[in-house]
């Protein structure tokens, strides 16, 4: 089958772990032949910068085409729009299966095009990565602007999209809530980790190595967490709370924020049990949860949520509604309200206890391979049905 990915909001860097680099790595896997355009953005250096137009494979084999955005009359327009012209490259590429990142693009029109003059039957899904902490405010003048806006565009798109999926349930909602998406178009695809970069195989050899490079002992109870820290994040809570408990150690991997960094670096001094290694590269990540008998997010959401699931380890969040996919069966665990004495009385709870040690099997079981993204690619392309299943549903 051919599929194309159309992801025209966001920057693209080649081989990254994010979503539009594993989807399209997975379904190739799958045996799919994968093309993903993308506009000619990328990251570098903190910042987003441009890059050439192009016309490339990467060594998974998928072919990425890098276009410049259509320029309107002023760079909000251009922005708003955030449109590729894409439906000659669409007649060329004749893709049987169309996966569009987002919902605020006018790029979909060109798919849809697509679908009506040259393949009715291409299955058209989109997806939706906004929720209330980093999309449109709606209590706000401009978001209220920006609904009206947006859901007039996905009024006209949505008759001829099989599928939106939000990467969290929460995300789903707000697909809802804000874009006006109708229940029955809506599902979760979740995000999750790269099979290839965690190395189950080693797993004890890895977790030794690691703990003996930060002088942790195979009987201290190692807690890890990491990421961009920042207040959002509550790290410095959690940092407060097993700051000096007996028996736990606490690992912090990451960059500190300004908002954060005096606080940070104080606990760090007045602590005895809490290890800083700073900024580590994304596919060490899966070496240190490995390490850990315990992964702690306190506070908003990350990727590194579903990753961590996806190292089969133990794992406690900060409560957020409709974010309860991160918890198959047992593998993790919640807080709420996020203070040291929340934190505190969970570690209590989970350390070395029999509820630990039942989140343990779960989490090594195989209920957390749906974090994998071999498994998530599998789920992406639900809607495509086979020549013998039309011919059944008629």
């Amino acid at each position: 089958m051919k599929i194309v990915h159309i992801a025209p909001n966001s920057p693209y860097n080649d081989y990254w772990g994010y979503q539009d680099n594993l989807l399209p790595k997975y379904q190739k896997k799958l045996g799919h032949e994968v093309t993903i355009i993308v506009p000619n953005l990328m990251h570098e250096n903190g910042s987003i910068v441009q890059t050439n137009c192009a016309d490339y494979r990467l060594n998974d084999g998928v072919r990425v085409i890098r276009l410049s955005r259509v320029k309107r009359f002023s760079n909000i327009l251009t922005t708003l729009s955030s449109k590729l012209d894409v439906y000659e490259l669409l007649k060329e590429l004749k893709p049987d299966f169309i996966f569009f990142h987002g919902l605020v693009s006018d790029t979909i029109f060109d798919a849809i095009k697509y679908k009506n003059n040259i393949n009715q039957k291409c299955v058209i899904v989109q997806d939706n990565h906004l929720d209330y902490n980093i999309g449109f405010d709606p209590k706000t003048l401009k978001g209220r602007i920006l609904r009206a806006y947006y859901r007039r565009k996905n009024k006209k798109s949505i008759s001829y999209v099989d599928k939106v999926y939000g990467v969290t349930p929460w995300r789903k909602q707000y697909a809802k809530d804000f874009f006006g998406i109708p229940d029955e178009k809506l599902d979760v695809l979740i995000m999750g980790a790269d099979d290839e970069k965690i190395d189950f195989s080693n797993r004890e050899e890895i977790r030794n190595k690691i703990r003996e490079q930060n002088n942790i002992s195979g009987n201290e109870f190692l807690i890890v967490t990491g990421g961009k820290i920042d207040l959002k994040k509550k790290i410095h809570i959690l940092m407060k709370a097993c700051s000096n408990l007996e028996s736990v150690k606490l690992l912090v991997f990451g960059n500190v924020n300004d908002d954060v960094k005096n606080e940070f670096e104080d606990i760090l001094k007045s602590s005895t049990n809490i290890v800083y290694v700073g900024w580590i590269d994304s596919e060490k990540v899966y070496d240190y949860f490995f390490a850990a008998d315990l992964v702690f997010f306190p506070g908003q959401h990350s990727v590194l949520w579903e990753q961590a699931c996806a190292s089969k380890v133990p794992c406690v969040f900060e409560r957020w509604e409709k974010m309860e996919h991160i918890n198959n069966g047992g593998n993790s665990d919640f807080v709420s309200p996020v203070t040291e004495e929340t934190i505190k009385e969970k570690i209590q709870e989970l350390h070395n206890t029999e509820k630990y040690e039942k989140m343990k099997s779960v989490a090594f079981s195989e209920k957390t391979d749906i974090y994998l993204y071999s498994n998530i690619a599998k789920k992406s392309l639900e809607c495509v049905k086979t020549e013998n299943e039309m011919e059944m549903n008629k």
